[in-house]
């Protein structure tokens, strides 16, 4: 079974979403005899996001701020450790040229060991109206259903783009948008766009277990799982946990089900090795 995780998150700076300190995550890291942790907390910067979380950012110079502290303080808690602990982001993408300018502008000044692609938003194909798909209840209220369906359309566009980008090291939960959307049959399309570009590339994706727990299925569903493992496109396990009671969580669950599609490509640690 998989040995270590670099998907997973702390309450850094009192204001992330995970529920336990880098140092807490790192010792459980530890008792589980994982070789390794990466702490991989949420970079969730755009100008027009909405600021309904303490985490999101639309201000560059703030975001730079608080992933250097962030970036420093898991590093200290580390020394403390015999286990080999990585600094990472899960980074929300956007395709538009501002934002990647800001991104790599950052990216000059933060010592990330990986970089983890994410989707975590709905938004407008100019970028200018972005919405949490975890804080849905923020859209206005006179949204009519064709924008609403273009904006749930805009979000799995950005995960194809995310693939193609070539920022990343992996690919986070690529469907992860249902867990608070309905699937309808139309998805189907734009899994398949995804499969293509993971395919394409040949980058690594990852099987979040945390999806049992939210709506009894990991991401991807089954079936794309299956087709990425007979593509032989790169995988690895992904707890990603915000508790340390998370840490490893369904491991076993997703290995049999790795077994059963016959992987054969796994994502070690190998690319850490710099």
């Amino acid at each position: 079974m998989q040995k270590f995780t670099l998907h997973s998150h702390t309450h850094a700076l009192n204001c992330f979403d995970g529920h336990n300190s880098a140092d807490e995550m790192i010792s459980q890291a530890e008792k589980l005899g994982f070789e390794a942790i990466g702490i991989s907390n949420h970079f969730c910067y755009h100008p027009n996001v909405q600021l309904c979380s303490p985490m999101f950012y639309n201000d560059e110079n703030k975001a730079l701020d608080a992933h250097l502290r962030i970036i420093d303080e898991v590093r200290s808690a580390a020394e403390g450790h015999k286990i080999k602990v990585y600094v990472g982001a899960e980074v929300d993408f956007f395709p538009s040229a501002s934002w990647r300018n800001a991104f790599e502008r950052m990216l000059k000044k933060l010592s990330f060991d990986y970089l983890i692609g994410s989707n975590h938003f709905i938004r407008t194909a100019d970028e200018s109206q972005i919405y949490n798909i975890y804080h849905l209840e923020i859209m206005p209220a006179n949204l009519t259903a064709d924008d609403f369906k273009e904006l749930v359309q805009q979000h799995w566009n950005n995960v194809v783009y995310t693939v193609e980008s070539g920022y990343f090291d992996f690919l986070a939960h690529p469907d992860y948008c249902v867990i608070k959307i309905p699937d309808v049959p139309e998805f189907e399309e734009n899994r398949w766009k995804i499969i293509e570009a993971l395919d394409k590339t040949k980058m690594p994706f990852e099987v979040n277990t945390s999806g049992y727990n939210r709506i009894n299925m990991q991401h991807p569903c089954d079936w794309m799982l299956q087709e990425l493992c007979e593509r032989e496109v790169p995988t690895l396990l992904s707890d990603d946990a915000h508790s340390t009671a998370m840490l490893g969580q369904h491991f076993e669950r997703a290995e049999n089900l790795l077994q059963k599609f016959g992987c054969k490509k796994r994502l070690g640690l190998d690319f850490l090795q710099k």
